[in-house]
């Protein structure tokens, strides 16, 4: 058995090595579109595999015409291909995805004419400094895993290109990309990335893939801990004040509407992740004083046991006052958020007929507040209205979903949302039944703080 110094001895000659090899490099990422659909619709090998395997020929051959002898690597259904900076000009990658695209089109035309047939592709291109090459040749580095991140947001028939490459090919050159989109690429920066489209083959894509942008926003939003337990999301209960049926309660429109948000969302991004959805007091009965699970909360303190204690625990920031101007003929509530000891009230705003015009919305989410590795969130207004309204901040139907995230990325500390959590508040406008989704760039008066780790 190799005793802990030989090992760290050889670790450290390993990296030794390792670090020689260091250099800057580009790298291209090409992968055959929706071979997994192609796959369902002819199941035999001998026929989906016929195909593949002539994608991966072409691929291979315009490679090694255009870029002379890269290390070229199969991973599935994609082509990995690198070259260090001394053995090949960036600018080549450009004239390899150019010929690549006329070759497949040229297959298409002779064998693949039918639609299912079809060969379609997107590559990534990049270019990074900071590059280690293992003995085999096989590239490591951030521009490495950078590639394989933003093919994820390319659509079929596109070539996108990472910022770094789009700078690095320069001068006029730059004019054969357009810009595509901005990105977040988790794993590889907290900072959106730009990713821009090559320009010059004719019916190439020049836009990012909205619904993989999506579902990476709401993955990152919506973080959760282990599958090793159910997600809670619980809601408040008007119960009969009478006391004469204890089991009945009801929800609120607002709250019935952030629900169904809630419950779209999370099946959106965990289908195979078990959702319980209970009232606050189902909540305690069954996990009794425990929070130690991933809790998503909905509605305010007032009919939700829950959300009272996490408020509790908010309360350096936010806490519920009683509205008098309102009373006696409505008992509104205004949310008060406090910073540095200034206050700044929230209330609710009603019309001449005591309709609600305007309230108040509220976002949070907090890492291990009760339990590491856990998450918590709350959604909440003065009224039910508000309570839709946050929810609708970061839900799947929001239209403004990409740019409020792209909001709080910008706006936070970098790596803030991860590492601890954030809170929300904002005005959300009221009409008759409708609630207005609410758009972060354009929203007057709206808070973004930081909620740091919170004592257990």
């Amino acid at each position: 058995m190799q005793s802990t110094e030989d090992l760290l001895r050889e670790l450290r000659r390993n990296w030794t090595i390792l670090n020689e090899r260091k250099c800057s490099g580009t790298v291209a990422f090409v992968d055959l579109s929706s071979s997994s659909q192609f796959k369902m619709l002819f199941p035999s090998p001998d026929i989906w595999f016929e195909r593949l395997y002539s994608f991966m020929e072409i691929v291979k051959s315009v490679a090694r015409k255009v870029l002379d002898k890269p290390f070229i690597k199969f991973l599935g259904d994609g082509v990995l291909i690198f070259q260090r900076e001394d053995e090949v000009n960036p600018k080549k990658y450009v004239e390899f995805t150019e010929e690549l695209a006329k070759r497949v089109a040229s297959v298409n035309e002779k064998r693949y004419s039918p639609k299912p047939w079809t060969i379609e592709f997107k590559c990534s291109l990049d270019y990074g400094s900071d590059i280690y090459v293992l003995e085999n040749g096989d590239p490591q580095g951030t521009a490495i895993d950078r590639a394989y991140r933003i093919a994820g947001y390319l659509m079929p028939n596109m070539i996108g290109a990472s910022k770094e490459f789009y700078n690095h090919v320069g001068g006029r050159n730059r004019g054969i990309f357009t810009l595509a989109g901005k990105a977040y690429l988790k794993g590889v920066s907290e900072q959106w990335q730009e990713i821009y489209a090559l320009n010059t083959i004719k019916g190439f894509v020049q836009e990012l893939n909205q619904e993989q942008k999506k579902r990476e926003t709401l993955i990152d939003i919506w973080e959760m801990g282990k599958a090793d337990k159910p997600i809670w999301v619980v809601s408040g209960a008007i119960r009969d004040e009478t006391g004469e049926d204890e089991d009945t309660y009801t929800l609120q429109h607002g709250d019935s509407n952030a629900l169904i948000e809630i419950i779209h969302t999370l099946s959106k991004i965990y289908p195979d992740r078990e959702v319980k959805i209970v009232n606050s007091q189902e909540y305690l009965k069954q996990n009794g004083p425990a929070f130690d699970n991933d809790i998503v909360c909905v509605s305010g303190p007032a009919y939700n046991l829950v959300t009272e204690r996490i408020v509790e625990k908010l309360r350096s920031h936010i806490h519920f006052e009683s509205d008098k101007t309102h009373l006696p003929k409505y008992d509104d509530s205004i949310l008060v958020y406090s910073e540095k000891g200034r206050r700044f009230p929230y209330s609710t705003e009603r019309d001449k007929n005591g309709r609600i015009t305007s309230d108040v919305a509220f976002f949070a989410k907090i890492k291990d507040a009760f339990a590491n590795g856990r998450y918590l969130y709350l959604m909440m207004g003065n009224e039910t209205q508000g309570t839709y309204a946050g929810t609708n901040l970061f839900g799947i139907s929001s239209p403004y979903l990409l740019s409020n995230y792209e909001y709080i990325k910008t706006k936070l500390p970098s790596g803030t949302a991860g590492r601890t959590g954030f809170g929300i508040l904002a005005k959300s406008v009221v009409i008759e039944d409708y609630v207005e989704p609410i758009h972060l760039d354009s929203s007057k008066g709206s808070k973004l703080f930081v909620i740091p780790t919170v004592t257990k």
